[in-house]
């Protein structure tokens, strides 16, 4: 009613003021709750780059983490136990730039290897982390320390290291130094005035960010202020400015001692713009109010119905879509201003919803020929909008894509807002080929909606997996690999061509491939090399280059090269392998393999190579001198093989004086050596040769303070008349050189048609005798041995004899010489040993007593394997006595008895066999060795008994011979008698026993046990 009796200004000016006071106190309320928003999201912010910084360390950590576990985890460094680090920590080190150190720890908390210090002792069983990681047995995180091994303050991480049995066998420690650490944070985008502090389980600080070594290792609450975790916090700092402060855990999958990241954001600046943004609202409200009564004054002096009627038609045009003609009415010039304003307003409108059209059917057009698939969703799921293959596949979402991707999406459509950006991969098998897609999730700005786009990723994945796979090949590859273009100019290098070169690849980028030329190949090599690419695109072989060092390197190169779409050559790939080291190893394989390693000579390898390449060619005969040093055996025998090598080393820098006149100075093996000389048919040209070889080993040798003569024998063949072959040739030279020894050491012989039927009837008597064993063509004669006083049979000495099939009866003295140099004769000892046993159990079965007498060979002493020591279990399983046995020996083997031979000796007289001494006189005999051997009996040599009925010198012998025996007490057996007046005068000299034709011959078997039989014996 107040109102009504006012006039229409001061109606509208009341009306106005009504209307603008409330209005204004809504504006400031929502100014107010505007600042506190700003306020909120900025608090918000600060608090999503602390868990960015919480979520950046957390996954530095597990890395960590990962890598300590996959090594513990490795097959040689679970093995590990001493030494030098398994280079697996070198690799893991360059793969985390990271980590300054790595070791192997002992679980007593001894240090067992590390990267930086080897095997330094050092004891890390006081430090916390180690504990924990041994009792916890899992990844353990430590504390700020200042550690043994690079001295600087750092965070270690310790993972165990199980047996197969579970048990701890060691623990594999990082070393983070914290100055690294430090510029990890200061790597994050963080606004400027930040400040990102870490801190330990002790709350000591290990990081910070902006970096400040002076407060590394002090205690956090010194530098920070002290607030409850997971909360933002606004505080304000030393200089009275607000800052944002958040002190969040840093958890890592249960790891022990978990680390705290402290963040401290500048606050100030928002609250500032906050309220500058307030003030600019609230005064420009202000002016608009003010302007508003400025123009509802003037309003008010004009008709205002009829414009305002004006404008409802000119709205009501508007929102058909017509083009408003408000301005054209008549109206006052105020609102024909505003017409005018509004028809500007409409005609952009119009223009602007034209052009959306314009703009959406161009979008439309668009997203048809897009290969991806969309769908447009609500927070809840639904699909409100959906294009492409994938996204008509089902009609729910749930349908569409796999169970977790779909829960992830819910879970991210139900906190829709301005940041819920999210990208997932998923594959799905179909039609049995698996297929990689991506989707990404957009929220609509200011709608509760989201687009969710779907692209098959499958061949991009592929192509990555290619390239990935290919630079690892690229990276990793041990042979040095060089990318160059179609000219030579370097492009690109892997890490294997600086290690094998010495080039940094920064070095030689830009440069040609002449970089590493050595100088050993002449311009026509590089030629034709170029002239290969060019041709064929590819070149293939064997180079030396040079190193950066300087040093020179044998690889084997293989370029290959990649054209354009022109064919046109484009780059030039070249993959070369380091052989140096093989090819020296091949070199010194070839060397050992060709010559002898203790003199330098050829060795027998290397000479039959020369002897064929000469003897293929046949152009030139060719003559060898085979020398053998005489009695080089008492040298190593009595001062060794030292003295010996000394000796062989000064015959071949001797021998290689004469190498103009020999086409090769060979060393063969022992002291053997062979000169290989051209021939030309004048054997006094090799007797010159031989004769200055015997002249060049004929002054004296010095080795150390022992002075020695020596000589060689030499035998020589030559070509084609002695050999034609390499074989053949030394085979002759040897014959010939044994003739040389036989003739009184020190001198020559030539080879000669004698020799050659020596050898080669030798061989034949080998091969006969091989059969003879084989088919038994052996037997056992015996010889009967009578006592002298009565003429009785009291012995039997066993002889053996081959009935060779064409031949007839061949004598022992022919063949056992041959059997015991190619060792058969130990099967020919056993031979007559059994057949011996057999006699003598028929003798014993026929009532009768012998004594038989075997011959038993040196060799059979010293072979290694011998069958004598079970001779007597042999005669205790036929019922026979081993004093049924006589063995004997000859003074040969009496002189030079071994102590294995002694040995044997020893256990055959032990077990109760009698020993006689063959030959007696003939050799050196020792009355020492006489009475040291045990023997039983001697036997006189027939070349003695056979003169005693002429010669009184043979029958002072053969007496002197059985008086001393006798005083030595041993009896006596004369050979060879084949005279009465023998037997006569043998018995008057005292000797015990006779053996010869005066009393029988060798008999058979047979013809023995009959003779026993009619003898009475």
């Amino acid at each position: 009613m107040i109102i009504s009796n006012l006039s229409i200004p001061q109606r509208f000016y009341r009306l106005l003021f009504l209307i603008c006071v409330p209005g204004l106190l809504v504006i400031f309320a929502q100014l107010l709750d505007e600042r506190s928003e700003i306020l909120e999201q900025s608090e918000h912010h600060a608090l999503l780059l602390a868990k960015h910084i919480v979520a950046v360390q957390n996954t530095e950590i597990n890395d960590t983490k990962s890598l300590l576990t996959t090594l513990s985890e490795q097959p040689n460094i679970r093995s590990f136990e001493d030494g030098q680090c398994p280079e697996l920590l070198s690799h893991a080190q360059l793969l985390s730039a990271d980590i300054a150190n790595i070791g192997i720890v002992a679980p007593s908390g001894e240090v067992i290897c590390s990267l930086l210090t080897g095997t330094q002792a050092i004891d890390i069983h006081d430090r916390a982390y180690f504990q924990s990681a041994l009792s916890s047995k899992q990844f353990a995180i430590g504390q700020f320390q200042q550690d043994r091994s690079v001295h600087r303050a750092t965070v270690n991480f310790a993972t165990p290291i199980f047996d197969k049995n579970g048990t701890i066998k060691s623990v594999l420690v990082a070393v983070k130094p914290l100055d690294r650490w430090s510029q990890t944070l200061a790597k994050l985008p963080l606004p400027q005035g930040s400040q990102v502090m870490l801190s330990d389980a002790h709350d000591n600080i290990i990081a910070l960010s902006p970096f400040n070594s002076a407060i590394l290792g002090s205690a956090r609450t010194e530098h920070w202020p002290t607030i409850s975790a997971n909360k933002a916090h606004i505080l304000e700092d030393n200089n009275g400015h607000r800052r944002i402060y958040f002190t969040l855990p840093l958890k890592s999958n249960n790891t022990l001692n978990t680390l705290t990241v402290n963040v401290s954001l500048p606050f100030e600046q928002a609250i500032v713009q906050a309220n500058k943004e307030v003030a600019i609202i609230l005064v420009l409200f202000v002016l608009a109010i003010a302007l508003l009564i400025w123009q509802a004054r003037w309003s008010l002096q004009r008709v205002i119905l009829k414009p305002l009627d004006n404008l409802v038609n000119a709205i009501e045009d508007l929102s058909h879509g017509q083009p408003v003609r408000w301005s054209q009415k008549s109206q006052t010039p105020e609102f024909n201003a505003i017409a005018l304003r509004f028809e500007q307003m409409a005609s952009i409108r119009l223009n602007v919803e034209s052009a959306l059209s314009h703009k959406h059917a161009e979008l439309s057009a668009l997203l048809a020929s897009l290969p991806d698939s969309y769908l447009r969703l609500d927070k809840q799921g639904n699909i409100l909008m959906r294009h492409g293959q994938f996204a008509k596949r089902a009609a729910l979402l749930s349908q569409i894509f796999p169970e977790h991707i779909y829960q992830r999406l819910l879970k991210q459509l139900g906190r829709l807002n301005a940041n819920s950006h999210c990208q997932l991969e998923f594959s799905l098998i179909e039609n049995t080929k698996r297929h990689v897609f991506e989707c990404r999730l957009s929220p609509i700005t200011d709608h509760p909606q989201a687009i969710l786009v779907i692209r098959d990723i499958s061949q991009r994945k592929k192509q990555e997996e290619a390239i990935n796979l290919a630079a690892l090949v690229y990276n990793n590859s041990s042979e040095g690999m060089v990318i160059t273009d179609a000219n030579g100019y370097i492009l690109d290098t892997n890490p294997a061509f600086s290690a094998v070169t010495g080039y940094k690849r920064s070095e030689v980028i830009g440069k040609t491939t002449s970089i590493l030329a050595s100088g050993q190949h002449d311009q026509a090599f590089y030629t034709r090399m170029w002239e290969q690419l060019e041709k064929q695109g590819k070149w293939q072989g064997e180079i030396i280059n040079r190193r950066k060092n300087g040093e020179l390197f044998t690889e084997w190169l293989t370029i290959n090269s990649v054209y354009d779409s022109n064919g046109e050559p484009y780059r030039r790939v070249a993959i070369f392998t380091d052989i140096t080291e093989k090819k020296q190893q091949d070199e010194l394989i070839w060397r050992q393999a060709h010559y002898d390693q203790l003199t330098q000579l050829a060795n027998r390898t290397q000479l039959k190579r020369h002897l064929k390449s000469h003897l293929v060619k046949g152009a030139q005969q060719l003559a060898i001198l085979l020398l053998d040093l005489d009695h080089f055996k008492d040298i190593n025998d009595t001062l060794g093989h030292f003295y010996g090598d000394q000796l062989l080393t000064e015959v071949a820098e001797r021998l290689n004086q004469l190498s103009p006149m020999c086409s090769l100075v060979s060393r063969i093996g022992g002291d053997e050596f062979v000169l290989v000389t051209p021939y030309f048919g004048d054997d006094n040209t090799l007797i010159e040769l031989a004769e200055k070889v015997l002249s060049q080993l004929q002054p004296k040798i010095n080795i150390g303070n022992e002075s020695f003569h020596i000589s060689a024998s030499i035998g020589i063949a030559r070509t084609p008349d002695d050999g034609i072959s390499s074989e053949h040739l030394l085979k002759a030279a040897d014959q010939a050189m044994y003739q040389a020894k036989q003739q009184g050491r020190s001198g020559y012989a030539f080879f000669s048609n004698d020799m050659r039927e020596q050898a080669e009837n030798r061989m034949r008597l080998l091969k006969d005798l091989r059969v003879a064993q084989q088919e038994q063509q052996f037997c056992l004669y015996y010889q009967p041995i009578v006592e002298l006083k009565t003429q009785k049979i009291a012995k039997a000495e066993a002889l053996i004899r081959w009935q060779h099939p064409e031949k007839g009866l061949i004598r022992p003295d022919e063949f056992i010489p041959l059997a015991e140099e190619t060792q058969l004769i130990h099967k020919i000892g056993e031979f007559i040993f059994a057949s011996a046993c057999d006699t003598l159990r028929r003798v014993q079965d026929s009532g009768k007593h012998l004594q038989l007498s075997i011959n038993v060979s040196p060799v059979q002493f010293t072979s290694k394997h011998c069958h004598l020591n079970k001779w007597h279990k042999q005669l205790q399983t036929q019922g026979l006595s081993t004093q049924d046995i006589v063995i004997e020996i000859t003074e040969g083997l009496m002189m030079n008895a071994q102590p294995r031979t002694q040995k044997r000796l020893n256990a055959l007289t032990t077990q109760g066999f009698a020993l006689a001494l063959d030959d007696f006189g003939t050799g050196y005999s020792s009355l020492a060795y006489l009475k040291q051997m045990d023997t039983d009996y001697i036997k006189i040599d027939k070349r003695f008994v056979d003169g005693i009925a002429e010669s009184r010198d043979d029958l002072a012998l053969c007496e002197a011979m059985i008086m001393m025996a006798h005083q030595l007490g041993l009896q006596v057996i004369a050979e060879g008698i084949e005279t009465y007046e023998q037997h006569a005068l043998l018995l008057q000299a005292g000797c015990d026993f006779g053996q010869g034709y005066y009393y029988a011959k060798p008999m058979p078997q047979d013809a023995l046990l009959t003779l026993l039989d009619t003898s009475g014996v």
